[in-house]
């Protein structure tokens, strides 16, 4: 599927979780996994596998009790019969579409089967929140599992592709129940099928349970996207729904507003934003995210669109991060 946005006015609260639900699952191609719009809290989850096909993306979004605000959580599986979810990442208190419960408010919906990108205007003030993958830096290749797996030490995995592993390199385990750091000791390309032994594995896995660098790169950000987010895991997996703590900086070291736009033709320079872990345990440079940019002040207004070489970018000065661009 490609890309898609679109734009509105919802009525309030209620009205805008189905708009989003409708253009993520109508338009974008996302899958309705999970409908809880009968709960007291109504909620949709949905699900994606990617752009690629071979990623685990659910998001749940929720109409909560709190006032004003469509909260958003991510998880490494969510149960639709027993309506729970596995290992979720979130935080009560901040991530959250910022919306109204009581009056009509502007949108804007940014979209593709690996993210999500909001913006909202509450009377003159413009939120961001953005969900989904984020834009890796280290490789999206998955082995996938072609047996269960027991726990153990010197653990031979058969997969459906050894190839891409490096003997002596850790990566991640993970499945439905679970997600764990483990070390290849050794690779079988030759075998049929081929196999890898892992140093030593915690838990038990599942047949198709997926092995690669960085599997499952999902994060939920606060309501002032581009901003902290919290991922559904980092190097060595998961270990609580805030355990995975991080933040977006603007790849333009205070140089932004030398070059939007610059003196020279007029142009506009737009800088990634960057996803880190940056707690002072783990710190970890992990990616970007995908089509937001951030910009100088001077390049535009709000709402204004920026044309650059055929591509249109809707300009927000947005509550948090200032001033950034998002691909149309």
């Amino acid at each position: 599927m490609a890309y898609h946005s679109t734009s509105g006015t919802a009525n309030d609260t209620a009205d805008f979780l189905a708009r989003l639900k409708d253009f993520l699952v109508n338009t974008v191609g996302w899958t309705l996994h999970d409908d809880g719009s009968a709960e007291p809290e109504p909620y949709y989850v949905l699900k994606s596998s990617g752009e690629s096909g071979a990623e685990d993306i659910y998001l749940r979004f929720i109409d909560d009790a709190n006032a004003d605000r469509i909260a958003v959580r991510g998880c490494l599986y969510w149960d639709p019969v027993t309506h729970a979810a596995v290992m979720e990442a979130y935080h009560g208190s901040y991530t959250y579409i910022r919306t109204v419960d009581a009056s009509p408010f502007l949108y804007w919906l940014y979209a593709d089967l690996d993210h999500v990108f909001v913006v909202t205007k509450v009377t003159t003030t413009y939120y961001g929140h953005y969900s989904g993958l984020i834009k890796r830096f280290w490789s999206g290749a998955v082995a996938v599992t072609q047996a269960a797996a027991g726990p153990g030490s010197d653990v031979v995995v058969p997969v459906n592709d050894a190839s891409i592993f490096t003997v002596g390199s850790h990566y991640l385990i993970k499945d439905d129940a679970g997600i764990e750091r483990v070390q290849v000791t050794a690779v079988d390309t030759a075998a049929t099928p081929n196999t890898v032994t892992l140093a030593n594995l915690v838990n038990g896995y599942a047949a198709g349970a997926k092995i690669g660098e960085d599997p499952q790169p999902v994060i939920v950000g606060r309501y002032q996207s581009p901003g902290s987010f919290y991922a559904l895991n980092k190097f060595d997996g998961w270990s609580s729904a805030s355990g995975q703590a991080g933040s977006c900086g603007a790849a333009h070291a205070n140089f932004h507003t030398a070059s939007n736009p610059d003196k020279r033709y007029g142009l506009v320079t737009m800088f990634p934003w960057l996803a880190a872990h940056t707690s002072a345990a783990y710190k970890e440079l992990r990616g970007e995210l995908i089509e937001v940019y951030a910009i100088g002040s001077g390049a535009a207004d709000s709402e204004d669109v920026l044309d650059l070489g055929g591509t249109t970018y809707k300009v927000f000065n947005l509550s948090g991060p200032g001033w950034c661009a998002v691909k149309e």
